[in-house]
Order: structure tokens, then sequence, then C-alpha cells
């Protein structure tokens, strides 16, 4: 039966908690970042923590027994809000990408990393090179190591100049080795020593018009190979304004197709 674990009831330190992402992590639910308003940008308003609940165990649903986790390294959470993550299990790293950022916040491009093996921040050395985005989705491919990126919105809360949506799918290297052996499984065999943080474009089937330039998705991997997308919203260019999508139909993209 599916049921409630009472995150309406259970304040939080009597903070709201907005735009998150989490994780399933060695039998915790643990959510990472947020802010405590919905519309807010400055660092205030954005929430530094992460937290946990055990899922293994019976759990109160009028009092979850939420606990805030501390990083152990000199490094914490980097304030980020609507940005997607994975979970990397053969690497033990948790990869938030993407997200609004803070006015004025730092433009790096390093992606902050979560070491689940230490329950540590940390930077790394995955550099991206494109434009933050938002209301995306991502997913991660266990055989390539790569996260599959899908769609969301970039401007100036993203430290983007330009408003604008995303096309086509990226994949991102996060596995050097794996990526290669995966790549050449599928007959492409010049991948073996392209860099972590690579960003490889879909520049094979266009995306559907149904969902071209989609945000506030929701995707998942089938099978480590079918992403589904459902629900969003994409942008009107006639109407000049954002048309939610009927909950009435899925998009299927097959990410080891991509060109």
């Amino acid at each position: 039966m599916l049921g409630s674990l009472g995150l309406a009831r259970q304040s939080l330190d009597k903070i709201p908690r907005f735009q998150h992402s989490m994780e399933i992590v060695g039998g915790k639910l643990c959510v990472f970042g947020g802010k405590s308003t919905s519309t807010g940008v400055s660092l205030s308003d954005f929430l530094l923590d992460y937290r946990c609940v055990d899922v293994t165990k019976s759990i109160n649903q009028a009092s979850p027994q939420w606990k805030r986790q501390s990083s152990a390294s000199r490094f914490a959470m980097p304030p980020l809000a609507q940005q997607s993550s994975v979970y990397d299990r053969d690497n033990h790293i948790i990869v938030p990408y993407g997200g609004q950022t803070p006015d004025t916040f730092s433009k790096a491009n390093h992606l902050a990393v979560f070491c689940t093996k230490f329950e540590a921040w940390g930077a790394s050395n995955i550099v991206d090179n494109d434009p933050r985005r938002y209301l995306h989705t991502a997913v991660l491919q266990v055989a390539s190591g790569d996260m599959i990126i899908f769609g969301g919105a970039s401007d100036a809360t993203t430290n983007h100049q330009d408003n604008g949506r995303w096309l086509n799918v990226n994949r991102m290297v996060l596995d050097q080795p794996k990526h290669g052996i995966h790549a050449a499984s599928r007959g492409i065999g010049n991948e073996r020593k392209i860099a972590v943080g690579t960003i490889i474009t879909d520049n094979g089937d266009d995306t559907p018009a149904a969902i071209n330039k989609i945000v506030q998705h929701s995707s998942v991997l089938l099978n480590d190979t079918q992403m589904v997308v459902l629900g969003g919203n994409v942008y009107d260019s006639v109407a000049n304004k954002a048309v939610n999508l009927l909950f009435d139909s899925v998009h299927i993209y097959d990410v080891d197709r991509m060109k």
C-alpha cells in the first residue's frame, strides 16, 4: 500500500522546503538542498543542509525521525534549488546537477559531489562548460556511468544572461573507463579517452515537437536504456505562453541511440 511519510506534518525546524532533490542511500531517504521560499533567490532562502530518514525501520508518520546530517569534510552543501541529482553507487557519489543559484553567487563551474562512503561534500574534477539549467531531469546510465540530462531552462537565476529552454538530450561523462567500454560496445571506438565532464549532445533524432523545450517534467531510466518522460510544460511560441502537457502520453528515448 502506498502511504504517506507525514512530510506535510513534519516541519523540519519549522522551515518549509521547496525545489530540493533526494536519493535513497544505504536504506536512508536523503533530501538535498532546496529553498525555504518558492520564489526567493537570496542566499538566505537556500537551505544548505541535507537530511535523512531511515526507511528500513517503521516510520512514525506523524513525526518521522529526520536527522540533519553534517559533512565530514570542510566543504558544505552548495546552495542549490530546482536541481537534479543522480546516485552513482559504483563510485559512491551523488552528483547534483544544475539548479538555481543565489543572487551574486559565484559562477564556478566545478560540480560539487557528495561522497556516500565518507558522508562528505567535496569539490570534484568535473567541469560543466554548459550554462547552468534548472527544472530539468537527469538519470544515470549504470552501464556507461553517464548522466543523461534532458530539458530545463536557463536564466538570470542560473547566472545565464539569456532566457531560454534546452532542446536536445545531453550526456555527461562521469566515469571515463566505463564510458569508453560502453561506447566501444556500441561500435563507437574513439571515446576511450574522453575526459570526465565532457558533454555529448544528441545530434541525431530531433526531440519530438510535443516535448520540445520541456520543463518541470519527470524522467526515469528503464532497463538502463529507455528514458521515460512524463508530464511537464512546453513553450508555445505562437501563443507566447507555457502550456502544460496532458498526462495522457509517454515519451520514450533510447539513450544508446545518441549520435
